[in-house]
């Protein structure tokens, strides 16, 4: 993985992804790549310059985040990162994808309040609306954010044959980021199995998708969440790595998905993966 996105506002949110995304960028010797979206009242690129002064809120909104941006792409060379910025006029959160693709983007990562309400779920945050469609791994960090060690990393699986090719996405961002992945399996009592089958599942589903060698942890909850949390918790894990099953925001409001349930949950990082076909 050498180029990382950062889409941000500069606020408390999105400095805490800020700099968690620079500590990735050292951990990987990776580029970033910091964009900023302003919605301008008319599109901006076919203004003069003189027309242009009609507008002086927004002209300084620019101003202020190109500076911004400048304090950014500061920072991160101090620390030894390459940056650079990209600031977009009247656009949206899809035109983070296209970014994505032009830039040859491997990574992205954004801050998030992780909370819920009727409207912000309703019609999807940028945040959530990029874990449902990025095709790229998605690192999401809450404003307390205290993790900024990244060495273990708790994946969550329940072994469907549908998961493989994301498995493997998972194990090839792991070997990137140099990070040890504990495998986990949340048997719940809805889906309730005995230990054997886990295992013997488990150890077939890495049989056929794995590369190295993973111990299977199981641990009962009542939910999927809870037990992912209860077992990042007891061992300090730095982070968790979840498949994302890509949704509508409709379908996301009646059936939220573990990965934002998880966000909203819990402090640490979350590393969402889009389930991938062959």
């Amino acid at each position: 993985m050498k180029k990382i996105l950062i889409p941000t506002d500069f606020s408390a949110c999105a400095k805490s992804a800020e700099k968690y995304a620079m500590y990735l960028a050292k951990k990987m010797d990776a580029e970033l790549v910091f964009l900023h979206i302003i919605n301008t009242p008319i599109d901006w690129s076919k203004l003069t310059k003189e027309q242009e002064n009609f507008f002086p809120e927004t002209q300084s909104a620019i101003a202020e985040a190109k500076a911004n941006l400048k304090e950014l792409i500061k920072d991160a060379e101090e620390l030894g990162i390459s940056a650079r910025k990209i600031l977009v006029y009247n656009d949206g959160n899809k035109k983070i994808h296209k970014f994505v693709e032009d830039e040859h983007i491997d990574m992205i990562v954004m801050g998030s309040h992780g909370t819920y309400g009727f409207r912000e779920h309703m019609l999807g945050s940028n945040t959530y609306g990029v874990l449902r469609r990025s095709s790229v791994p998605v690192v999401v960090i809450k404003e307390n954010n205290k993790k900024m060690n990244l060495n273990t990393l708790v994946f969550a699986t329940n072994f469907k044959e549908e998961t493989g090719e994301s498995f493997k996405a998972v194990e090839k961002m792991a070997e990137s980021l140099g990070v040890k992945l504990k495998v986990l399996f949340v048997n719940t009592p809805t889906y309730f199995m005995e230990t054997n089958d886990i295992l013997s599942i488990g150890k077939e589903f890495l049989k056929e998708f794995g590369t190295y060698n993973h111990e299977i942890h199981i641990i009962d909850a009542f939910k999927e969440e809870r037990g992912i949390i209860q077992f990042a918790e007891k061992i300090k894990a730095d982070g968790v790595a979840v498949i994302t099953f890509g949704k509508s925001d409709l379908m996301q409001y009646f059936s939220p998905s573990i990965t934002e349930n998880l966000i909203a949950m819990a402090d640490f990082p979350v590393f969402s993966i889009l389930k991938t076909k062959k």
